[in-house]
């Protein structure tokens, strides 16, 4: 995920909506007679900025408008993108792509090596984005001719950022200082990808459509068409009636009613994603988080009253697993498992003794423990249409009371969400219930969104450790599988042990989508789409009438 949210809008207006794209004026007309591929989701973008957006929505709509230089299959074996090759040097710290040739800019303007080199330096110099965390170590990047880069870094790599950053048009972006690409709204995205930026009606749709003249494979669909619905139950009743093609995500409270449905695949696959309950760590002065939860004592205590096994049974119908760290099982080569006596389990009389032991006492009776004449009263923060999450927040409240603290539950769209909690300077909430997809099969991606460095990006709990960067530091130059292993289970055992950012449950990435309109389709770990690969949007092909 970025995030996988959903964005919640008035079911009038929603039904108003269905009803109107059932008739043919759903991303318009043109578009909707043809062979587009109609995408259903609960949420939409936040912006289309590549380098500054945080939603998995907007990567769905960036990733197919502009390209990386190598990119993943449905196998997760690496293809080409805007590299048809590469080689290490130089005891593998420099890295040469070979560029392909004759690739151009949706604007018509040519594609070069100097695109290359400008984009990676935005990124390292103006420590911009997600993809920050993979060019730390990089010291140079230059053209060698037009089609091909030279990367040098001060250590190997562990994982090549060839996957990770978007490669921009330097004709458009290279002037642009810090300031102008973090305010830069990009509301027309030019790019080099399969797919071309149409419109974006907020609120209804995005449309792209194929690019015809793309330097690789062209895509089968005419365009995409990704169509917002209001809460899940309505999306999955579109599907039924064969208004979208596809469903980017399924409640599992719903999958089941998918099941058996004449031209409709019910999909259960691996996933890269957890869900997750953070604390606000925010040390800046201006936080308008509640200083309290600074203390590990009390976010424990608050950890051990998560009936994580309650949550996975009522909130996800059994189609997931209680969460430990931070990467889930799809990362089982690198997922540390934790012992017995490793865990911090659900225990309510447990973690009510060590509120006691660290002076949280409730004096006066009103069921609220204090410590220095401060209740023990929090604000927790989650999507309104995300159901599972809503019912998870729902049961820690209430085991929470139980052991004398109080949470106020409030739930919002997730682009007001997201205002509360990736504003850095003021982050004005106390805990937050959300979730997590991983963008790259790599485990770096999810060990990267607590460092220091994601602060204004990723690191929404805003937790800062300097020997968490360290460890991860080290890791990220660790050729030998198992040395990077072992570094990685200590960060995963380090960031538990601080009870700051706590997977709840690892779901099942239940996706449905119809066989009637396009065929070709590949299941793949972490989803057909809204996971590290991007083919279905390209190698699927409308069915002949």
């Amino acid at each position: 995920m970025k995030k996988s949210r959903y964005l919640a809008i008035v079911l009038a207006v929603v039904t108003a909506f269905t009803m109107c794209f059932a008739t043919g004026c759903g991303g318009g007309g043109t578009a909707a007679a043809g062979n587009y591929l109609r995408v259903g989701w609960c949420s939409e973008p936040d912006v289309m900025n590549p380098l500054t957006s945080y939603s998995t929505e907007s990567l769905q709509i960036t990733s197919l408008v502009y390209e990386t230089l190598m990119a993943y299959d449905a196998d997760m074996k690496e293809i080409p993108a805007l590299a048809t090759s590469y080689e290490y040097s130089n005891g593998d710290k420099t890295v040469t792509f070979h560029l392909v040739e004759g690739a151009k800019w949706h604007d018509g303007e040519p594609f070069t090596a100097d695109d290359v080199v400008a984009t990676y330096n935005i990124v390292k110099d103006y420590q911009i984005g997600q993809c920050v965390q993979y060019v730390q170590d990089l010291e140079e990047i230059k053209a060698i001719d037009d089609n091909t880069v030279e990367m040098t870094f001060s250590a190997p790599q562990a994982y090549n950022p060839a996957f990770t950053v978007p490669i921009l048009p330097k004709h458009i972006w290279g002037d642009m200082k810090a300031g102008e690409i973090e305010a830069f709204a990009n509301e027309t995205p030019i790019g080099t990808g399969p797919y071309k930026f149409v419109e974006w009606k907020e609120g209804s749709t995005v449309q792209i459509d194929r690019n015809e003249d793309y330097h690789g494979t062209p895509a089968g669909p005419d365009g995409v068409i990704f169509i917002l619905y209001g809460n899940e139950d309505v999306a999955v009743q579109a599907l039924n009636a064969g208004e979208v093609d596809i469903l980017t995500e399924v409640s599992a409270t719903l999958f089941d009613t998918l099941k058996g449905q004449d031209d409709i695949v019910a999909a259960e696959l691996p996933s890269y994603s957890f869900h997750y309950l953070g604390f606000n760590m925010n040390q800046a002065s201006t936080s308008k988080g509640n200083q309290l939860l600074k203390d590990l004592q009390l976010r424990k205590a608050m950890c051990m009253a998560m009936d994580k096994e309650k949550m996975v049974e009522l909130c996800l119908a059994g189609y997931g697993e209680v969460g430990t760290s931070v990467l889930p099982p799809g990362f089982s080569q690198w997922k540390y498992e934790f012992k017995d006596d490793e865990l911090i389990k659900y225990d309510k009389k447990a973690a009510a003794a060590l509120l006691d032991e660290a002076g949280y006492v409730d004096t006066n009776n009103d069921g609220i423990r204090e410590k220095d004449g401060k209740d023990l009263s929090f604000r927790i923060y989650c999507d309104e249409a995300a159901s599972s999450d809503v019912r998870a927040a729902e049961i820690f409240r209430d085991d929470c009371k139980t052991i004398g603290i109080k949470l106020t539950l409030s739930t919002y769209d997730e682009n007001t969400l997201g205002d509360f909690v990736y504003d850095a300077e003021t982050s004005d909430f106390d805990i937050v219930l959300w979730g997590w997809d991983a963008d790259f099969p790599d485990p770096s991606y999810m060990l990267g969104i607590t460092l220091t460095d994601q602060i204004g990006n990723n690191n929404e709990v805003l937790y800062s450790n300097p020997e968490y960067d360290a460890l991860y530091a080290e890791q990220a130059k660790l050729i030998d599988p198992a040395a990077r292993k072992a570094k990685i289970n200590e960060m995963e055992k380090l960031l538990y042990n601080e009870c700051v950012f706590n997977p709840m449950w690892y779901q099942s990435k239940l996706q449905a989508y119809r066989t009637d309109r396009f065929e070709g389709w590949q299941e793949a770990p972490g989803g057909i789409i809204y996971s590290p690969t991007y083919v279905n949007y390209i190698n699927i092909q409308p069915i002949a009438e």
